[in-house]
């Protein structure tokens, strides 16, 4: 079972007033945990590691912020029958061993057992039918709280969030540098220098490795892209603007003659990311969400509900409790 936070899809719009704010003001991220990384889908990494358990489908479901499942809807699994559960929530990539953590989970007869590391849980968690029971009759989800008696899963691998624009960015710096499985989606031009298909880029343009161009994005005369930067799918870089260390998410317009450094940049909305203040760009006319729908419908990642609606018709029915408000949707992998 697979737990989208609910934060909207690529294309949602904060609706504030033009001014820059701190991240104390405004702790809802810019973006959702779907928006592509280099061009990837962080779902679909998750989805192929539980495909190597022999796993043939996964539910997914979206959630409200709290990325809790209610404890009715884990019962309805056990009245099913089913002996075992795995939850992800998407909020973090992790290379993570499930098999593994399936072994360990065994071995310690843990009713819930949680992956964590050294910076807390990883929203990844085990649960037996006993627990899934149990969550039913106390009508919680058994690991929304940590459970002294239980042995956690300690993962020392590779990890990082991706509801964080700092940890996104970080994420994408090792992704570009071989530090970790990532591999930007596109085509190596030259040494750390990859792009995606459709890019245009103006001749007097300059790009810096290691650096990605997303599908179908266009980088106008005299920009200059990079070192450690991420132009994601379908977005447009005026003429002489600078991108560095910083991250360009999907259907983004920048305007000419910026400076974009160590910052995420979502539509009109740029994120510092040593401090988190966010600022309006739109108001100025320095930044605005490009609004293509035919592009949109073809773009790399499908927003969850698409994936639902997309997924519905070879789905087989599961009987969940009518108190399950959520829609869930059963992906054949």
């Amino acid at each position: 079972m697979v737990v989208v936070p609910a934060a909207g899809d690529v294309a949602a719009m904060h609706r504030v007033e033009p001014r820059i704010m701190s991240a104390s003001e405004n702790s809802r991220p810019l973006y959702s945990s779907r928006v592509p990384i280099l061009g990837n889908d962080v779902l679909r990494s998750w989805m192929d590691r539980v495909r190597k358990l022999g796993v043939p489908s996964v539910w997914l479901t979206s959630s409200p912020g709290d990325e809790t499942v209610a404890g009715s809807v884990l019962a309805g699994f056990a009245r099913q029958g089913v002996e075992r559960l795995l939850v992800i929530k998407l909020k973090s990539y992790a290379e993570l061993d499930l098999a593994d953590l399936l072994r360990f989970h065994c071995e310690k007869r843990n009713p819930v057992t949680e992956a964590q590391n050294a910076r807390g849980r990883l929203g990844v968690s085990l649960l037996d039918h006993l627990a899934l029971r149990t969550a039913g009759e106390k009508h919680e989800h058994p690991g929304a709280a940590p459970d002294s008696r239980l042995t956690p899963y300690q993962f020392n691998g590779y990890t990082k969030s991706i509801l964080s624009a700092k940890g996104r960015q970080e994420l994408v710096r090792d992704a570009l540098t071989g530090a970790c499985a990532i591999r930007p989606l596109g085509t190596e031009i030259r040494e750390q220098v990859w792009i995606g298909e459709g890019v245009k880029l103006a001749d007097s343009v300059r790009v810096i490795g290691p650096t990605y161009i997303g599908a179908r994005s266009i980088v106008h005369a005299g920009a200059t892209i990079g070192p450690f930067a991420s132009i994601e799918p379908d977005c447009v870089v005026d003429c002489g603007t600078t991108v560095e260390r910083s991250s360009v998410l999907p259907y983004t317009y920048l305007a000419p003659g910026l400076l974009i450094r160590g910052e995420l940049a979502d539509g009109g909305y740029l994120e510092k990311l040593s401090w988190g203040a966010i600022a309006d760009l739109e108001p100025a006319g320095l930044g605005s969400r490009i609004h293509r729908i035919k592009e949109r419908r073809q773009a790399f990642s499908k927003t969850a509900t698409e994936v639902f609606l997309r997924a519905r018709d070879s789905a087989r029915s599961l009987a969940l409790p009518p108190t399950a408000s959520q829609p869930w949707v059963q992906v054949r992998l």
